[in-house]
């Protein structure tokens, strides 16, 4: 059965990626999305209940596999090294980030942000400068984005970006 899932999620996730690069999210129905994945809408419907639960699926597993294969931490990591890792991570995916953009979905990506950093409210006991954090390290990657990523990560890295 966990084969049977994997599968479905993994056929959902590719099919909802493909036509987000053609149309928005509100013009794919779960009909086309289940078409292009070649499953039932049952297996939509047994493995998620909206089209964007897809997504942060994707990008929670993006994030830890990112956090577990870097040992990286905003607390501990000097903030150089933080920012060229991230920055190097967040370039990996840069098909996937623009798509985010393009739809008005990089709040999915923020929301991905908020949940790594807020991993470390139980270690440090600071959820405000976790959240603060967050949210500077969402803005300095969404705007990269914006801005046509132009810079390298180490250039961004030596930016005074002191708040």
């Amino acid at each position: 059965m966990e084969e049977k899932t994997t599968y479905a999620r993994s056929g959902l996730t590719e099919a909802l990626w493909k036509l987000l690069a053609e149309k928005k999210i509100n013009d794919i129905s779960i009909s086309e999305l289940c078409e292009t994945a070649g499953l039932s809408r049952l297996s939509f419907y047994r493995n998620y209940t909206s089209k964007e639960e897809i997504l942060k699926q994707y990008l929670s597993r993006a994030t830890s596999a990112f956090l577990k294969n870097t040992s990286v931490n905003f607390r501990t990591t000097p903030k150089k090294e933080f920012i060229i890792q991230l920055i190097n991570h967040m370039e990996q995916h840069r098909e996937i980030i623009l798509i985010l953009i393009r739809n008005d979905l990089s709040y999915l990506l923020k929301e991905a942000f908020d949940e790594a950093f807020s991993r470390s409210i139980g270690i440090y006991h600071d959820p405000y400068r976790c959240y603060v954090a967050s949210g500077a390290y969402f803005n300095l990657v969404y705007y990269w984005f914006l801005d046509g990523c132009r810079e390298t990560p180490e250039e961004l890295a030596e930016m005074d970006l002191r708040i």
